[in-house]
């Protein structure tokens, strides 16, 4: 046990060191020019077992405009994608909801409550109640991102999309599969070590109550304030409560789909993915290589950007999310 734990050190300062070297080499993002946030119309949704979601829609109603559904990522809240809505809301329906765990929605304690199919018919709930029947256009950011690639391999959910747009959020369960193939095909080997060290944290979440113990020291909310300013982006300052209930998400999800992936194809035919070529925590290949064949139609854009995109370049963000949208702007399941 002990001869464990002392590799697990070993591994995790030569890891930090490289990160740390990478967060040196990392060019600092601005805020993005600050627009004024269109008016809300505010509501509650109940998810997958009766959970509470606070609900924000913008801009034109669903009947009149296409509706873009943007979900947001760990150790945020909607009001991350607060300066997107803002340069989308005068042409689309635009509807962004606190996860669960987070912001104002319900914090389930159960590690369950935080499976990938769970959180996918939460997506799927949110849909129904603000899309007046229509198909609408999905982007997630972060977990996001692995939320929405959930329901985009998710038939029931899946039906409800024209499309989905992933920013800085692997597919677990196609980066199981890529580090599989990785065995036949070493030639991958240095971009699977370097998503490797990019993840070091994610151990650290599985650790229990160690983190719940910095989380709530606030220990953990300083550093992460601290990596996230450095990256140009205003400290998020998270509860501990949110901070603690989202790390259910990694519980429930990470291992379980890197080591038993439950699906090689999305349902979904058109998807997007934006990546952020300064990202320190996704890097390019898991964002790329890991999903090559999984969708009819993959297309990529990249941004000049870091992990916090849609804070610190929300334009170009909002440009890019446009750009992916399939022909069809409408349409029932």
């Amino acid at each position: 046990m002990a001869r464990a734990a002392l590799s697990l050190c070993v591994m995790g300062a030569v890891a930090f060191s490289e990160f740390a070297v990478a967060l040196a080499d990392t060019p600092q993002q601005g805020v993005a020019e600050t627009l004024p946030i269109p008016a809300a119309a505010d509501s509650w949704v109940l998810g997958s077992g009766d959970v509470r979601l606070r609900v924000h829609e913008y801009g034109p109603p669903a009947e009149v405009a296409p509706t873009v559904v943007l979900v947001h990522g760990y150790m945020s809240t909607s009001r991350a994608w607060d300066q997107v809505v803002a340069r989308l809301a005068s042409n689309y329906h635009v509807v962004t909801y606190d996860t669960r765990g987070n912001g104002e929605s319900d914090h389930p304690a159960r590690q369950e409550d935080y499976a990938l199919p769970v959180l996918a018919a939460d997506i799927g709930a949110v849909i129904d109640a603000t899309a007046g029947g229509r198909r609408v256009h999905l982007v997630g950011w972060d977990w996001g991102a692995g939320e929405g690639w959930e329901a985009a391999a998710t038939p029931a959910v899946a039906a409800k999309l024209l499309d989905f747009t992933a920013l800085s959020g692997q597919n677990l369960d196609l980066w199981g599969q890529w580090l599989a193939r990785t065995v036949q095909n070493p030639a991958d080997l240095p971009a699977v070590v370097d998503q490797a060290v990019r993840s070091v944290y994610i151990p650290l979440w599985h650790v229990p109550v160690v983190t719940e113990a910095m989380w709530n020291a606030g220990i953990m909310g300083a550093t992460l304030d601290a990596v996230i300013q450095w990256e140009g982006a205003p400290p998020p300052h998270v509860p501990p409560a949110d901070g603690i209930a989202s790390l259910n998400r990694y519980r429930a999800n990470v291992f379980q789909r890197l080591t038993n992936p439950t699906y090689s194809n999305l349902v979904v035919r058109d998807v997007h993915v934006i990546v952020a070529v300064h990202d320190l925590y996704v890097g390019i290949p898991v964002m790329t290589r890991a999903i090559e064949g999984a969708a009819d139609h993959l297309t990529f854009t990249e941004i000049n950007a870091g992990h916090w995109a849609p804070i610190t370049a929300a334009q170009q963000v909002s440009d890019a999310i446009v750009s992916g949208f399939s022909p069809t702007t409408e349409g029932t399941p």
